[in-house]
């Protein structure tokens, strides 16, 4: 049990890296183009979205294919080509219906939901973020009015 607690740990410090790295990324890849398209708040906003989408997207599949590693590591599944789909399943907290998961192991599966629970959390906390920066400016208020 504490080998799996420890495992999990550090599952979730390295997913954490990897969703920060993303978010550095997202900062050196909009911040120089909103300057350019001040005069076109609707482009501006779409691609900014779109951006953080892919980055935030390509982020959580890079975190499910760490998890992955572990599982098939670990020999969590009968076939190592499985491991991405449990990793998936468990990150996204869809819980398993179709496979159950070894007793040795039971703490990983919800290690990897409360990491993606946390994963998501923050995607979606970026995200309004740059709609909370966007919205002043397509409603033409310098700030937002209570």
């Amino acid at each position: 049990m504490v080998r799996e607690l420890l495992l999990g740990i550090a599952m979730n410090i390295a997913v954490m890296l990897v969703h920060l790295g993303a978010t550095f990324l997202l900062i050196a890849v909009v911040r120089p183009f909103e300057s350019r398209l001040w005069g076109t708040p609707y482009v501006r906003l779409t691609l900014a979205l779109l951006a953080t989408n892919v980055v935030l997207l390509t982020a959580h599949l890079l975190e499910v294919g760490l998890w992955s590693m572990l599982y098939a590591a670990l020999g969590l599944v009968a076939d190592p080509a499985d491991a991405y789909y449990s990793a998936f399943v468990n990150y996204t907290t869809l819980g398993y219906g179709d496979v159950l998961q070894a007793t040795r192991t039971r703490l990983l599966g919800p290690m990897a939901a409360g990491s993606g629970i946390l994963m998501f959390g923050w995607s979606t906390a970026l995200l309004i973020y740059v709609l909370q920066g966007h919205l002043p400016h397509l409603t033409g208020r310098s700030r937002l009015r209570d």
